[in-house]
């Protein structure tokens, strides 16, 4: 993965000019295995870990800044070589007079930009839409800096870094925290689909890319129009990062998203060497009912009725005897150490390495001894293909077209999607429907069980753990279906769970690419729950491309049954490093409820496994931070922190 570390100062501005040569980085003094993407007035960047057609350097002429990552031009037709892209020309003037508004229009991809224009004084700040780069944000002293990585900024500058105690809170609350903060106090994700413009010492946000709008247009109504249209989107965008590389491993779990990307792999011009990769879970006799604490029945016998085992094995052969192509088989273990999770490098929120890390040994072996250069999988394919449980479809049809003919028969396609009962069904069809009152998933945030003091989550709703953008999704007028899709962009990053193996090679997540996304927003979500079936338009779609088996089935393989066995395997660790620890001597964690939880024969019935060792991968964050803070070197004579 691309690393880079992004300087913007007022030249004219004293404080800023001696705040950035006390961190003494220039194209000259920059550290081993570093390159200068840009050295102008009042802008430095430079970045590491480039590999040839993944990931460049795009300069913009003239000090107009620059593009980091990897970007596909729109007009290149169907990608099926590696384009030669130079923003130059036309191109860089319309990308540096309008903000970087053209590069997003015109191109996608994976990236982070600067763009300087120059006649208005200000740089403008963006990542892709999709923030499929890493990109984060501080300020000290009137130096902005932005980073992909927070060990580089640990090295690199002497800033010192605090603990931001509501964050923290709100993150062992839930994990997957959409929030525009993190762990640290004053460093913010640069927001995705949003611009930072930076001017005369002033900071403002617009937005770039807005998927309310582009849900907004319901252009691929049609059935037909809808399944070509997705799939030439996804088509095209395997394509595309497919020409990028030689060797590519799809990591094959044997369901529907991966199970497509193969197809699409197959279809690919690109002469690339595929191979796949399955890492299954098999508990043999373990395999005990998931717990599902503060779920309410009827939505836990819904979610257990598609949850699956973790070995997949059995789908994932039959992909690779359709397309014959080889597929390395590996296991996870129960014999898990957790310890490994303090190995971890300093990232600027706690990690779930816990989910990844024989993964990742897997990964690197693959790497070392194949060559392997880019991973690829089916990640957002839930969100983007909407799997889904919620009666959805109905709703929406009734908001946007009132009571026209088809709404029972939407109805009644609904009620096999929820396995509610069609007078449920009905009765939520007109009242958040037609009536257009508010629709409350059931899965709620704030009704999670949870160890976390009272006092930090007294007051707490659904609302305060949502981006920004999701709350404008929150706000529109789109239908409550087309809702819940638009706010699957919000959730976690991906690269959130790429470690060492990123150092070497890349990972690629086609179906969450710009192109699709924008694709399936379009389509109403009757149309991609065609048949009141969960990601019903893509199994249409990609149909010749999947086995009969994966497109008819509609169980998912969990881990979820894997991480309560690691618990109660794991029970002695837990209760050593978090009774003891700084979440409880900090009043993150209430110690009586921790103690009683852990205490208990299945600590999972309590909270949720995950959860559980979600506190455990905290308590090693803080605890690593903690000592970056008392040992901090400041080889300057200034006192410095983020702010």
């Amino acid at each position: 993965m691309q690393r880079y570390l992004a300087l913007l100062w007022d030249p004219l501005n004293l404080e800023s000019v001696r705040t950035f040569q006390s961190f003494g980085l220039s194209s000259s003094t920059k550290p081993a295995g570093w390159v200068t993407a840009c050295d102008a007035s009042g802008m430095f960047v430079m970045h590491t870990g480039m590999r040839r057609g993944a990931a460049e350097a795009y300069p913009l002429p003239h000090g107009g800044g620059v593009v980091l990552g990897r970007i596909f031009d729109r007009r290149h037709g169907d990608y099926t070589s590696a384009s030669q892209i130079v923003l130059d020309g036309a191109a860089a003037a319309g990308i540096i007079d309008s903000g970087g508004q053209h590069l997003v229009d015109r191109y996608w991809g994976t990236y982070f930009a600067i763009v300087h224009e120059a006649t208005a004084a200000k740089y403008h700040v963006f990542r892709d839409p999709l923030g499929n780069m890493p990109g984060y944000h501080t300020h000290f002293k009137g130096v902005d800096i932005f980073f992909s990585h927070i060990d580089d900024c640990v090295r690199l500058l002497p800033i010192r870094y605090s603990v931001n105690r509501q964050f923290l809170a709100r993150w062992l609350m839930f994990g997957n925290l959409t929030l525009e903060a993190t762990g640290l106090e004053g460093v913010a994700p640069v927001p995705a689909g949003d611009r930072l413009t930076f001017s005369q010492g002033r900071m403002t946000r617009s937005v770039l890319w807005d998927p309310i709008a582009i849900a907004s247009t319901r252009d691929l109504e049609q059935l037909d129009a809808a399944a070509t249209a997705l799939r030439a989107a996804v088509q095209d965008t395997v394509n595309a990062w497919a020409s990028c590389y030689e060797s590519i491993t799809l990591r094959l779990s044997g369901g529907l998203d991966s199970s497509i990307v193969a197809g699409c792999l197959a279809h690919a011009a690109s002469p690339a060497r595929i191979s796949y990769l399955n890492v299954c879970i098999d508990l043999g006799s373990s395999q005990e009912k998931v717990a599902m604490p503060g779920i309410d029945r009827r939505t836990t016998e819904k979610v257990r009725a598609i949850i699956g085992t973790g070995d997949e094995r059995h789908f994932a052969r039959l992909v690779a005897e359709r397309w014959r192509t080889e597929l390395i088989e590996r296991q996870r273990e129960l014999a898990l150490d957790l310890t490994r999770i303090w190995d971890t490098a300093p990232t600027v929120s706690p990690n779930l390495y816990f989910t990844v890390m024989e993964m990742e040994d897997i990964l690197l072996d693959l790497i070392k001894s194949r060559g392997t250069q880019a991973f690829f999988s089916g990640q957002a394919g839930d969100s983007v293909f909407q799997a889904t449980v919620q009666p959805l479809p109905a709703m929406d049809q009734a908001y946007l077209h009132g009571l026209r003919p088809g709404l029972w028969e939407q109805i009644l396609a609904t009620s096999r999607l929820s396995k509610d009962s069609v007078w449920s069904v009905f009765g939520k069809t007109v009242h958040h429907g037609l009536l257009r009152r508010p629709y409350v998933s059931p899965f709620a945030i704030s009704n999670l069980p949870t160890l976390v003091s009272a006092e930090l989550t007294a007051g707490l709703s659904n609302q305060d753990f949502e981006s920004e953008q999701s709350k404008r999704i929150s706000r529109s007028s789109l239908p409550p279906g087309k809702k819940d899709h638009a706010k699957g962009l919000t959730w976690s990053a991906w690269y959130d769970f790429v470690f060492d193996s990123g150092r070497y090679t890349d990972h690629i997540d086609p179906l969450n690419a710009q192109p699709v996304w924008e694709t399936a927003l379009r389509i109403p979500t009757s149309t991609m729950l065609t048949g009141g079936i969960s990601r019903g338009l893509a199994r249409r779609a990609f149909a010749d491309l999947l086995p009969a088996e994966i497109r008819k089935r509609q169980v998912k393989g969990t881990g979820s049954s894997f991480y309560q066995q690691i618990v109660k395997r794991n029970r002695a660790l837990l209760r050593e490093q978090l009774l003891e620890g700084l979440l409880v001597k900090e009043g993150y964690l209430d110690r009586g409820r921790l103690d009683a939880c852990l205490g208990a024969p299945e600590p999972s019935l309590t909270v949720p496994a995950p959860i559980l060792l979600s506190y455990l991968a905290a308590e090693a964050w803080l605890q690593k931070w903690t000592r970056i803070a008392r040992t901090a070197a400041t080889p300057h004579s200034l006192s410095l922190s983020a702010q």
